[in-house]
């Protein structure tokens, strides 16, 4: 899949069916989304594209308010080309926060991207002040001879399948019910570092990530989770928190890897979560910690 940063990039000449939105956490509302994307561009016989952004609107717009983020760009970027994507477009939201409606289809659909068919979700808004929205992009289809495709939303119990709410679901650490909306298991990754050695004194090693502070991370505690390094997917029991026991003072995210001895320091690893063990506690010695990560241990393998 291409990965497009500037316009000078694009064919001027090539048409595109192109999928617009925030695509934050690529959940299952945003894959019914793409699927139609993929199956439009077969049938319109042009490449199909997601047009989104490299930084979400809303730290841009509400820049004094912290938001946290489900996947980072080369999480979405992987999941949006496993499904069949042929382009993924960055664009800097500077640049088209200030169109009116009209303008960003005539200049992008329309002028860089010669669009065959858009697909939006049922509440997308675009141009200046989220003045735009499906009907109106529907008339100016009809105006200038492109298609307009309309993804339903995606219900689960009820509930419409939404990025807020999934980050709702990863903080509350409910990580079946997260891969339930997500259709995957939800994960971060990031590269392993020094942290205090504490998996040395206790003989039971971690690897220690450095996340991304952006990542919407899930409630403190210990998870059963599966790691990924170097490609290889090993059993893992993870922990996020401030390790009480050893008076830690930062939050930390670390997993133990089962038959696994290597190092990786340095590396990039990702780690899966599955479900939420138990909360985060000061054990009253470091061998009552470590009878209880041994337990730990021996949960997730028969799992």
């Amino acid at each position: 899949m291409q990965i497009i940063e500037g316009y000078e990039s694009t064919k001027i000449h090539e048409s595109w069916c192109v999928a617009l939105g925030s695509f934050d956490g690529v959940h299952l509302g945003h894959k019914k989304l793409i699927e139609l994307l993929v199956e439009e561009s077969v049938l319109q016989g042009t490449k199909s594209m997601v047009y989104t952004f490299n930084t979400h609107p809303r730290k841009i717009l509400e820049p004094k308010r912290h938001f946290y983020m489900i996947t980072d760009n080369n999480k979405r970027a992987e999941i949006i080309e496993d499904m069949g994507v042929d382009a993924l477009y960055l664009e800097d939201f500077e640049n088209v926060r200030d169109m009116k409606p009209e303008e960003f289809i005539r200049h992008i659909l329309l002028g860089r991207f010669n669009a065959k068919s858009v697909v939006v979700g049922y509440n997308y808004r675009f141009g200046a002040k989220g003045e735009g929205d499906t009907d109106i992009l529907k008339e100016y289809g009809k105006k200038h001879g492109f298609k307009v495709i309309v993804a339903e939303a995606v219900e689960i119990e009820g509930h419409i399948v939404s990025s807020s709410l999934i980050r709702h679901i990863i903080r509350s650490g409910r990580m079946d019910k997260a891969a339930e909306y997500l259709g995957r298991d939800f994960s971060v990754y990031g590269k392993v570092v020094y942290g205090k050695q504490n998996g040395e004194i206790m003989g039971i090693k971690t690897a220690n990530i450095d996340v991304n502070n952006d990542i919407t991370l899930p409630r403190k505690g210990v998870y059963y989770t599966t790691t990924k390094v170097r490609g290889k997917l090993y059993k893992s029991v993870s922990n996020i928190g401030f390790n009480p026991t050893f008076e830690g003072e930062s939050l930390s995210v670390e997993t133990h890897l089962f038959d696994f001895c290597e190092n990786i320091y340095g590396e990039e690893i990702e780690i899966f979560f599955h479900k939420h063990k138990r909360d985060e506690f000061r054990f009253g010695s470091v061998e009552e910690l470590v009878n209880q990560i041994r337990r730990d241990i021996q949960d997730r393998l028969s799992m």
